[in-house]
């Protein structure tokens, strides 16, 4: 007896031990994380973390779709970074394996500058680094202010700029981004991001690399943008908190997976989302040939979704307005939507942005039929096939923001899907098209993409990029919409992209995902004669 208590004593210890070594080893790793972060400029929403490891180079000597993002001047640069690091022996000492963390920096001249920070293995001053680069060929060391080092490369258009503090080595092609770093009143990153960045790093340390992403203000996307973000790209405006993504590797693909943190604000929408399951996404096979956005939402327990939603309305002081709207049609009408019409909506309801910067809201329903009914009474003629609202905020009463901006709108239903919009004339047109067959999932290209789009979320927001470039390109920044047009960026040959929030009760499981257009993306011409072929 005594035998085994003496065993299972020691085996408790080893554990303890064990467990002891390994969070201490997460500290020590969490303390240096904090140190290289902490002097990041606060303007960085996104950063980008990978090993200084010549194995992963190797792996990612082929991986296309990151450059055809950032052009051919930040890949030559992004290129020289990396023969710099493992170009010599005493720098690959005191680099290799060392987190190397990117952030992007959007400046005030319309472009984005990186940020390279990355913990040295031992300490040295700014003038051995000088030394060590002494004996480089083909490069040229200044001294500037601040105990800045200026190189500049024969091969390259600009100098990069060094500085060491601390064991930390900071580099840029921005001299003013160097600068932000040192000087101690810039204001720099959270301690609440850094905190999300070390639990992510924590959480799978063998990851290839790491995404982080801040939608606190500014966001991550608004830089970019001459004014707020609009239609369906407001989205990435209306919440706040955090992504901790991991790279899922593949050549001609780029695909980030992971958490996002967003916590729950008494008026902000996309929170509720946790209260619900993941639903199977089928609006996506109804979609317009030409639609170059779309954000679809999955419902899966709509009393407790009405809830939530009336929440947010008393939160904005809007819940007694809606209230009286709800008994003044109930009054007039003799129709009372909160007995009879609230059991007709289905899981699903999406907005469309087309290429004609028209927008759609489409909502599932489960009999469209009484749903005809109910609404009759509620709304006016317009044509055979178009009524319009006579009666403000039905649908937002109901479905909360996404169709705000269908007040007093124009409907029609068909096959179950009630379809909105604040001009008849797009409703018309997604008749013409949904009946013709002009669908967006008939094309090869769209076909392709959607294999790795995962099939079930809360939230998914698609961009088309090729039906949504005119659209882009005036409102982005002017230089950020010239990489469109630019034979330096190979945005335009990139499909589209994927964004998907799938709830977890306490957080979301997110999905970003982008890959090539190997297929010509079909034209309305393509799709009229596809489905003449296939009556």
């Amino acid at each position: 007896m005594k035998k085994i208590i003496g065993i299972t004593t020691a085996l408790v210890l080893i554990v303890i031990s064990l467990a002891y070594l390994y969070f201490s080893n997460l500290n020590v790793s969490s303390r240096n994380n904090d140190r290289v972060l902490s002097e990041i400029p606060a303007e960085a929403s996104l950063i980008f973390q990978y090993p200084n490891d010549k194995s992963l180079y190797e792996i990612f000597s082929d991986y296309t779709v990151f450059d055809t993002i950032i052009g051919t001047q930040s890949k030559k640069e992004l290129a020289w970074i990396k023969d710099f690091l493992i170009s010599k022996k005493d720098l690959t000492d005191l680099t290799e394996g060392q987190k190397v963390f990117l952030s992007f920096h959007p400046s005030k001249t319309d472009s984005v500058h990186f940020l390279w920070s990355i913990q040295l293995k031992q300490n040295i001053s700014i003038n051995d680094l000088r030394n060590i680069l002494s004996g480089l060929s083909d490069i040229r060391i200044s001294m500037k202010e601040r105990s800045v080092l200026e190189i500049n490369i024969n091969e390259l258009k600009r100098p990069f700029y060094l500085c060491i503090d601390k064991g930390i080595a900071r580099g840029s092609f921005s001299a003013e981004l160097i600068n932000q770093t040192i000087d101690n009143k810039t204001k720099k990153i959270s301690q609440l991001f850094i905190k999300e960045i070390n639990t992510g790093l924590n959480k799978d340390a063998n990851a290839l690399a790491h995404l982080f992403i801040n939608y606190n203000k500014p966001g991550f996307l608004k830089p970019y943008f001459r004014r707020k973000l609009g239609d369906n790209m407001e989205m990435f405006e209306s919440f706040s908190g955090y992504s901790s993504l991991e790279l899922n590797y593949k050549t001609d693909v780029m695909m980030f997976n992971g958490i996002s943190r967003i916590p729950s604000v008494k008026d902000s929408y996309i929170p509720i989302f946790l209260n619900q399951k993941p639903v199977k996404n089928t609006i996506k096979l109804v979609m317009p040939y030409n639609t170059a956005s779309s954000i679809t939402y999955g419902i899966s327990d709509y009393s407790r979704y009405k809830k939530d939603l009336d929440v947010i309305f008393e939160a904005r002081a809007e819940l007694d307005t809606l209230n009286r709207q709800i008994e003044k049609i109930r009054s007039e009408t003799g129709i009372n939507p909160e007995r009879d019409m609230i059991k007709l909506w289905a899981k699903e309801m999406s907005t469309l942005h087309l290429s004609t910067s028209e927008s759609l809201g489409i909502i599932k329903v489960s009999d469209g039929s009484k749903l005809q009914f109910l609404l009759d009474p509620m709304s006016s003629f317009y044509s055979p096939t178009v009524r319009r609202m006579n009666y403000n905020n039905l649908f937002y009463f109901y479905f909360g923001d996404p169709m705000k901006r269908y007040s007093k709108p124009f409907f029609t239903i068909t096959d179950n899907l009630l379809i909105l919009s604040n001009s008849p004339s797009s409703i018309q047109r997604f008749l013409n098209n949904y009946n013709s067959g002009r669908l967006l999932h008939k094309s090869d290209a769209f076909i392709q993409f959607d294999q790795l789009v995962a099939d079930q979320s809360n939230v998914s927001f698609v961009l088309y990029l090729n039906n949504a470039e005119i659209l882009l390109r005036n409102s982005l920044k002017s230089n950020y919409s010239q990489i469109f047009r630019s034979k330096n960026y190979g945005i335009k040959d990139l499909y589209a992209m994927s964004y998907q929030l799938t709830s977890n009760n306490e957080y979301f499981f997110t999905n970003f995902y982008t890959t090539y257009k190997n297929i010509k993306t079909a034209s309305e011409t393509d799709l009229f004669v596809d489905s003449i072929g296939s009556n």
